[in-house]
């Protein structure tokens, strides 16, 4: 958008320049003190010229503004879309925990159960009750704007410590930098990196999945589905899901979410991935890091 702002001031100024210079031009004329009434051709000859620049110009300004219209109505219409999609998928994810939550007290209810039946049934739906209170977290975090953000308290975080209670079982973490220190609200980067790490070894179908901190750079690699490429302009949208990963749980919160987070303190991502090969997210905190 801010580039289409600037495209259009651009091509305005030269417009609107092009009219001062006919009309400074028209002037130094004047002041001459040209006797038109013995040469009318030149009186025509300049009201002629003077009328086609203003009347090119009207033109180019009309249709400038025009596109420049159709743009910014098509991006509201995104947005617009967009919004409305955000709700049916929230509505429709919301509703699948308590669809399930009322089925099990439903077919509880319906006759007498064991102490052991009743015991499943209840963690069941406590599992369901988890879903839902994490997906409620999610959305209420998405709806908040960056003031909220700036209301959460920010202290001194060392990356690596706090990778490194994530390094066990198939999870590896390598460094070479411990001492990278960020600021941040801890329970947001927590929460972040849980989306992604949590994401890496969900799709990696048992794969080992690494954690490389290089510099400034943390990687988070996996050798799982990979996402294809077509896709991969969505993938940070709130509720979208790659075709390729509807075998698997998930509202398609977690990324987005994570994105927003890291960005929000100044880190820079970049994601590539391969369908079938496997997934890189780069998280550059160049920006955010906190010199010690």
């Amino acid at each position: 958008m801010k580039s289409n702002n600037k495209i259009v001031l651009i091509y305005t100024g030269i417009i609107m320049g092009i009219i001062m210079i006919s009309f400074i031009l028209f002037g130094v004329i004047i002041s001459y003190q040209v006797d038109f009434t013995h040469d009318l051709h030149l009186l025509f000859l300049l009201v002629a010229i003077s009328f086609i620049i203003l009347l090119i110009s009207g033109i180019s300004i009309f249709f400038i503004g025009k596109r420049y219209l159709n743009r910014v109505s098509e991006r509201i219409n995104q947005a617009f879309q967009r919004e409305k999609s955000f709700i049916s998928n929230a509505s429709h994810e919301v509703n699948n925990p308590l669809t399930a939550i009322q089925g099990e007290c439903e077919i509880s209810l319906m006759k007498e159960r064991t102490p052991g039946e009743y015991q499943a049934a209840l963690k069941r739906i406590a599992a369901e009750t988890k879903r839902m209170i994490l997906l409620m977290k999610h959305l209420l975090f998405l709806a908040q704007g960056e003031k909220e953000m700036l209301n959460n308290t920010t202290e001194p975080i060392q990356l690596a410590n706090m990778l490194m209670e994530y390094a066990q079982g198939r999870v590896h973490f390598s460094m070479d930098n411990f001492a990278l220190t960020i600021e941040a609200n801890r329970q947001l980067i927590k929460m972040a990196l849980d989306n992604l790490i949590g994401n890496a070894c969900k799709y990696s179908n048992n794969k080992p999945v690494y954690l490389d901190l290089r510099g400034t750079v943390l990687e988070v690699i996996d050798n799982g589905i990979g996402i294809p490429e077509e896709e991969l302009r969505n993938i940070n949208q709130p509720f979208y899901r790659a075709t390729n990963a509807r075998d698997f749980s998930g509202n398609g919160i977690g990324l987005s979410l994570a994105i927003r987070i890291l960005t929000f303190y100044g880190a820079k991502i970049e994601i590539r991935s391969k369908e079938n090969e496997g997934t890189t997210i780069s998280i550059d905190f160049q920006q955010a890091y906190t010199a010690n």
